[in-house]
Protein backbone atom coordinates (compact mmCIF):
# COMPACT_ATOMS: atom_id res chain seq x y z
CA UNK A 1 0.00 0.00 0.00
CA UNK A 2 1.05 3.53 -1.10
CA UNK A 3 1.71 6.15 2.07
CA UNK A 4 -0.19 9.32 0.43
CA UNK A 5 0.64 11.28 3.65
CA UNK A 6 2.95 14.33 2.75
CA UNK A 7 6.63 14.26 4.01
CA UNK A 8 5.95 16.67 6.78
CA UNK A 9 2.76 14.81 8.09
CA UNK A 10 5.37 12.03 8.46
CA UNK A 11 7.62 13.41 10.24
CA UNK A 12 5.04 14.75 12.65
CA UNK A 13 3.63 11.49 13.24
CA UNK A 14 7.15 9.83 13.92
CA UNK A 15 8.33 12.85 16.38
CA UNK A 16 4.77 11.94 18.17
CA UNK A 17 5.43 8.47 18.61
CA UNK A 18 8.98 9.08 19.60
CA UNK A 19 7.73 11.47 22.74
CA UNK A 20 5.34 9.19 23.20
CA UNK A 21 7.80 6.19 23.64
CA UNK A 22 9.76 8.31 25.79
CA UNK A 23 7.00 9.33 28.20
CA UNK A 24 6.54 5.80 28.46
CA UNK A 25 9.98 4.98 28.97
CA UNK A 26 10.84 7.71 31.91
CA UNK A 27 6.95 6.66 33.37
CA UNK A 28 6.59 2.73 32.41
CA UNK A 29 3.68 2.30 34.20
CA UNK A 30 1.87 5.20 35.87
CA UNK A 31 -1.93 3.82 36.79
CA UNK A 32 -4.43 5.70 36.00
CA UNK A 33 -5.97 6.38 39.28
CA UNK A 34 -5.87 5.74 42.52
CA UNK A 35 -8.63 3.45 41.97
CA UNK A 36 -7.30 1.38 39.35
CA UNK A 37 -4.08 0.72 41.47
CA UNK A 38 -2.36 -1.69 41.21
CA UNK A 39 -1.84 -2.67 37.62
CA UNK A 40 0.81 -5.12 38.38
CA UNK A 41 3.02 -7.05 41.16
CA UNK A 42 3.89 -4.93 43.59
CA UNK A 43 7.71 -4.90 44.79
CA UNK A 44 7.87 -3.79 48.56
CA UNK A 45 11.41 -3.38 49.45
CA UNK A 46 12.30 -3.63 53.11
CA UNK A 47 15.98 -3.00 54.89
CA UNK A 48 15.41 -5.94 57.12
CA UNK A 49 17.41 -8.73 56.27
CA UNK A 50 15.17 -12.43 55.81
CA UNK A 51 13.67 -13.50 59.45
CA UNK A 52 14.03 -10.15 60.89
CA UNK A 53 11.38 -8.68 62.98
CA UNK A 54 10.66 -5.48 60.36
CA UNK A 55 11.20 -8.30 57.41
CA UNK A 56 8.33 -10.65 59.10
CA UNK A 57 6.41 -7.46 59.67
CA UNK A 58 6.78 -6.78 55.98
CA UNK A 59 5.62 -10.12 54.73
CA UNK A 60 2.71 -9.79 57.09
CA UNK A 61 1.21 -6.98 55.95
CA UNK A 62 2.24 -8.46 52.04
CA UNK A 63 0.54 -11.06 52.12
CA UNK A 64 -3.08 -9.20 53.31
CA UNK A 65 -2.59 -6.29 51.03
CA UNK A 66 -1.99 -8.38 48.10
CA UNK A 67 -5.58 -10.01 49.03
CA UNK A 68 -7.16 -6.91 48.91
CA UNK A 69 -5.23 -5.46 45.82
CA UNK A 70 -6.20 -8.59 43.95
CA UNK A 71 -2.16 -8.45 43.03
CA UNK A 72 0.67 -10.15 44.27
CA UNK A 73 2.95 -8.47 46.62
CA UNK A 74 6.66 -9.36 46.79
CA UNK A 75 8.93 -8.91 49.40
CA UNK A 76 12.62 -7.15 48.37
CA UNK A 77 15.05 -7.28 51.19
CA UNK A 78 17.65 -4.45 50.76
CA UNK A 79 19.81 -4.67 54.12
CA UNK A 80 22.50 -2.50 54.79
CA UNK A 81 23.78 0.70 55.01
CA UNK A 82 21.31 1.72 57.97
CA UNK A 83 18.61 1.56 55.47
CA UNK A 84 20.46 3.53 52.78
CA UNK A 85 20.34 1.08 50.30
CA UNK A 86 16.57 0.00 50.37
CA UNK A 87 15.91 3.72 50.27
CA UNK A 88 17.76 4.22 46.68
CA UNK A 89 16.22 0.99 45.70
CA UNK A 90 12.59 2.71 45.96
CA UNK A 91 13.64 5.77 44.47
CA UNK A 92 15.48 4.17 41.34
CA UNK A 93 12.54 2.31 40.93
CA UNK A 94 10.41 4.66 39.26
CA UNK A 95 7.88 2.22 38.36
CA UNK A 96 4.78 2.85 40.34
CA UNK A 97 4.26 -0.27 41.81
CA UNK A 98 7.26 -0.10 44.33
CA UNK A 99 6.83 0.63 47.86
CA UNK A 100 9.10 0.89 50.98
CA UNK A 101 8.41 -1.17 54.40
CA UNK A 102 11.31 0.49 57.35
CA UNK A 103 11.50 1.67 59.80
CA UNK A 104 11.46 5.51 61.01
CA UNK A 105 15.24 5.99 61.67
CA UNK A 106 15.42 6.22 57.56
CA UNK A 107 14.09 10.13 57.70
CA UNK A 108 14.78 10.74 61.34
CA UNK A 109 18.45 9.25 62.43
CA UNK A 110 20.06 7.76 59.74
CA UNK A 111 20.72 11.37 58.10
CA UNK A 112 22.54 12.31 61.05
CA UNK A 113 24.58 9.49 61.25
CA UNK A 114 25.84 9.82 57.80
CA UNK A 115 27.77 13.21 56.65
CA UNK A 116 26.53 12.34 53.12
CA UNK A 117 23.18 10.66 52.78
CA UNK A 118 22.33 10.15 49.28
CA UNK A 119 18.49 11.35 49.36
CA UNK A 120 16.68 13.96 51.09
CA UNK A 121 14.54 12.60 53.63
CA UNK A 122 11.62 15.05 53.40
CA UNK A 123 11.77 15.80 49.82
CA UNK A 124 12.31 12.70 48.45
CA UNK A 125 10.05 9.94 50.14
CA UNK A 126 6.34 10.28 51.20
CA UNK A 127 5.29 8.95 54.48
CA UNK A 128 2.37 6.55 53.56
CA UNK A 129 1.05 5.05 56.62
CA UNK A 130 2.17 3.25 60.00
CA UNK A 131 1.40 0.00 59.85
CA UNK A 132 3.18 -1.83 63.06
CA UNK A 133 5.25 -0.46 66.74
CA UNK A 134 8.32 -2.23 66.95
CA UNK A 135 9.46 -2.94 70.67
CA UNK A 136 12.56 -2.57 72.30
CA UNK A 137 13.73 -3.74 75.66
CA UNK A 138 16.39 -3.03 78.33
CA UNK A 139 18.31 -6.59 78.34
CA UNK A 140 20.93 -7.45 81.37
CA UNK A 141 23.05 -10.45 81.84
CA UNK A 142 21.57 -12.80 84.25
CA UNK A 143 24.73 -12.35 86.12
CA UNK A 144 24.02 -9.33 86.99
CA UNK A 145 22.02 -8.84 91.22
CA UNK A 146 19.57 -6.19 89.62
CA UNK A 147 15.97 -7.12 89.04
CA UNK A 148 14.53 -3.39 87.84
CA UNK A 149 15.94 -0.26 86.19
CA UNK A 150 16.19 1.40 89.92
CA UNK A 151 18.32 -1.60 90.89
CA UNK A 152 20.34 -1.07 87.41
CA UNK A 153 21.16 2.76 88.09
CA UNK A 154 22.29 1.68 92.02
CA UNK A 155 24.46 -0.43 90.88
CA UNK A 156 25.68 0.93 88.09
CA UNK A 157 26.82 4.08 90.23
CA UNK A 158 28.90 2.06 92.55
CA UNK A 159 30.54 0.87 89.85
CA UNK A 160 31.65 4.14 87.40
CA UNK A 161 32.42 2.98 84.14
CA UNK A 162 32.77 -1.25 84.67
CA UNK A 163 29.19 -2.20 83.26
CA UNK A 164 29.41 -2.72 79.35
CA UNK A 165 26.45 -1.85 77.41
CA UNK A 166 25.28 -2.14 73.81
CA UNK A 167 22.82 -0.33 71.45
CA UNK A 168 21.95 -0.27 67.70
CA UNK A 169 23.38 3.45 66.54
CA UNK A 170 20.98 6.40 66.18
CA UNK A 171 18.08 6.09 68.63
CA UNK A 172 18.41 3.38 70.69
CA UNK A 173 22.20 5.06 71.52
CA UNK A 174 20.76 8.80 72.12
CA UNK A 175 18.36 7.43 74.19
CA UNK A 176 20.38 5.35 76.10
CA UNK A 177 22.64 8.19 76.63
CA UNK A 178 19.88 10.58 77.73
CA UNK A 179 19.20 8.31 80.34
CA UNK A 180 22.75 7.79 82.02
CA UNK A 181 22.75 11.50 82.07
CA UNK A 182 19.78 11.66 83.92
CA UNK A 183 20.28 9.00 86.11
CA UNK A 184 23.99 10.12 86.96
CA UNK A 185 25.89 7.12 85.66
CA UNK A 186 28.66 6.05 83.31
CA UNK A 187 29.19 2.48 81.33
CA UNK A 188 31.35 1.57 78.66
CA UNK A 189 29.75 1.29 74.89
CA UNK A 190 30.84 -1.62 73.10
CA UNK A 191 30.07 -1.44 69.33
CA UNK A 192 28.34 -4.22 67.62
CA UNK A 193 27.48 -5.17 64.14
CA UNK A 194 23.22 -5.95 65.27
CA UNK A 195 21.63 -7.38 67.95
CA UNK A 196 22.52 -10.99 66.90
CA UNK A 197 25.88 -9.95 67.74
CA UNK A 198 25.56 -8.68 71.33
CA UNK A 199 23.77 -11.53 72.69
CA UNK A 200 26.25 -13.98 73.16
CA UNK A 201 28.37 -11.69 75.01
CA UNK A 202 25.21 -10.77 76.93
CA UNK A 203 24.44 -14.10 77.89
CA UNK A 204 28.85 -14.61 78.48
CA UNK A 205 28.43 -11.27 80.93
CA UNK A 206 31.21 -9.33 78.57
CA UNK A 207 28.46 -6.89 78.14
CA UNK A 208 25.96 -6.00 81.24
CA UNK A 209 23.24 -4.31 79.13
CA UNK A 210 21.75 -4.32 75.95
CA UNK A 211 18.62 -2.21 74.01
CA UNK A 212 17.66 -4.35 71.99
CA UNK A 213 14.31 -5.80 70.00
CA UNK A 214 11.84 -7.69 72.27
CA UNK A 215 11.50 -10.31 69.81
CA UNK A 216 14.77 -11.34 69.27
CA UNK A 217 15.16 -11.04 74.20
CA UNK A 218 12.15 -12.64 74.96
CA UNK A 219 12.91 -16.06 74.33
CA UNK A 220 16.36 -15.42 76.00
CA UNK A 221 14.60 -14.16 79.06
CA UNK A 222 12.18 -17.05 79.30
CA UNK A 223 15.29 -19.55 79.21
CA UNK A 224 16.72 -17.96 82.13
CA UNK A 225 19.88 -16.73 79.78
CA UNK A 226 19.16 -13.11 80.19
CA UNK A 227 17.05 -10.90 82.41
CA UNK A 228 14.65 -8.29 80.95
CA UNK A 229 14.12 -4.65 83.26
CA UNK A 230 11.79 -2.94 81.02
CA UNK A 231 10.21 -2.51 78.07
CA UNK A 232 10.92 1.33 75.77
CA UNK A 233 7.53 1.85 74.51
CA UNK A 234 4.58 4.22 76.23
CA UNK A 235 2.13 0.68 76.88
CA UNK A 236 3.04 -2.59 77.99
CA UNK A 237 3.91 -5.55 75.77
CA UNK A 238 1.09 -7.59 75.17
CA UNK A 239 3.70 -10.84 74.68
CA UNK A 240 5.27 -9.51 77.87
CA UNK A 241 2.39 -7.84 79.99
CA UNK A 242 4.60 -8.10 83.24
CA UNK A 243 7.46 -6.62 82.03
CA UNK A 244 6.91 -3.14 83.33
CA UNK A 245 7.51 0.47 80.83
CA UNK A 246 10.58 2.70 81.53
CA UNK A 247 8.35 5.39 82.07
CA UNK A 248 6.56 3.58 85.14
CA UNK A 249 9.93 2.70 86.26
CA UNK A 250 10.18 6.10 86.89
CA UNK A 251 12.23 7.00 83.77
CA UNK A 252 10.07 8.22 80.30
CA UNK A 253 13.46 9.25 78.78
CA UNK A 254 13.95 6.13 77.79
CA UNK A 255 10.57 6.11 75.78
CA UNK A 256 11.25 5.06 72.10
CA UNK A 257 8.72 4.67 69.78
CA UNK A 258 9.71 2.74 66.74
CA UNK A 259 6.68 3.10 64.28
CA UNK A 260 7.34 0.68 61.19
CA UNK A 261 5.51 1.95 57.80
CA UNK A 262 5.28 2.48 54.74
CA UNK A 263 6.46 4.96 52.27
CA UNK A 264 6.66 5.96 48.88
CA UNK A 265 8.29 8.32 46.54
CA UNK A 266 7.29 12.20 46.89
CA UNK A 267 6.02 11.94 43.54
CA UNK A 268 2.79 9.50 44.60
CA UNK A 269 -0.41 11.54 44.06
CA UNK A 270 -1.28 12.46 47.32
CA UNK A 271 -5.08 10.08 46.75
CA UNK A 272 -3.18 6.99 45.99
CA UNK A 273 -1.20 7.52 49.23
CA UNK A 274 -4.92 8.03 51.22
CA UNK A 275 -5.69 4.92 49.15
CA UNK A 276 -2.64 2.54 49.85
CA UNK A 277 -3.17 3.85 54.00
CA UNK A 278 -6.51 2.93 54.10
CA UNK A 279 -5.92 -0.72 52.77
CA UNK A 280 -2.87 -0.31 55.42
CA UNK A 281 -5.49 0.87 58.53
CA UNK A 282 -7.80 -2.24 57.54
CA UNK A 283 -5.02 -5.06 57.76
CA UNK A 284 -3.70 -3.51 60.90
CA UNK A 285 -7.35 -3.69 62.33
CA UNK A 286 -7.87 -7.48 61.31
CA UNK A 287 -7.64 -9.45 64.49
CA UNK A 288 -5.46 -12.05 62.61
CA UNK A 289 -3.06 -9.79 61.84
CA UNK A 290 -2.93 -7.89 65.05
CA UNK A 291 -1.93 -11.30 66.77
CA UNK A 292 0.33 -12.65 64.92
CA UNK A 293 2.27 -9.57 65.13
CA UNK A 294 1.67 -9.59 69.28
CA UNK A 295 3.57 -12.91 68.60
CA UNK A 296 6.71 -10.93 67.27
CA UNK A 297 6.56 -8.76 70.05
CA UNK A 298 4.59 -5.78 67.87
CA UNK A 299 1.67 -3.72 67.75
CA UNK A 300 -0.91 -3.19 64.63
CA UNK A 301 -1.30 0.27 64.30
CA UNK A 302 -2.33 2.45 60.78
CA UNK A 303 -2.29 5.87 60.34
CA UNK A 304 -3.29 8.44 57.82
CA UNK A 305 -0.39 9.44 55.76
CA UNK A 306 -0.26 12.99 57.50
CA UNK A 307 -0.31 11.06 60.89
CA UNK A 308 2.50 9.19 60.47
CA UNK A 309 4.26 12.14 58.61
CA UNK A 310 3.66 13.96 61.84
CA UNK A 311 5.16 11.35 64.33
CA UNK A 312 8.10 11.33 62.05
CA UNK A 313 8.41 14.98 62.18
CA UNK A 314 8.70 14.77 65.90
CA UNK A 315 11.16 12.30 65.98
CA UNK A 316 13.47 14.07 63.98
CA UNK A 317 13.35 17.18 66.17
CA UNK A 318 13.80 14.83 69.33
CA UNK A 319 16.93 13.06 68.24
CA UNK A 320 18.62 16.24 66.39
CA UNK A 321 18.25 17.72 69.72
CA UNK A 322 20.27 14.98 71.74
CA UNK A 323 22.77 14.35 68.59
CA UNK A 324 23.77 17.88 69.45
CA UNK A 325 23.95 16.86 72.64
CA UNK A 326 25.77 13.85 72.58
CA UNK A 327 26.91 13.46 68.66
CA UNK A 328 25.78 11.09 65.85
CA UNK A 329 28.74 8.63 66.37
CA UNK A 330 29.30 5.89 69.20
CA UNK A 331 32.12 6.73 71.55
CA UNK A 332 33.83 4.05 73.59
Amino acid sequence: MIDSQPDHLRRLRSIATAVALTVAALHPCVPASAESWPERTVRIVTPGGPGSSIDLAARLFAESLAGRWGKPAIIDNRSGADGILAVQALLHANDGHTLLFAFPGIVTVVPLLHDNVPYDPVGDLAPIASAAYDCLSVAVSARLPVSTLGDLVTFARSRPGSLNWAAAPGAPYLTFLEFQQRAGIAMTYVSYRGAAQAMPDLMADQIQVAITPLASTLPLARDGRIKLLAVTTRERNAAAPDLMTAAEAGHAELTVEAPLGLFGPSTMAPALRDRIAADVSAVASDPSVAERLNRLAMVARGSTPAEYAAILAEQRTRWAALARIYGTHPQP
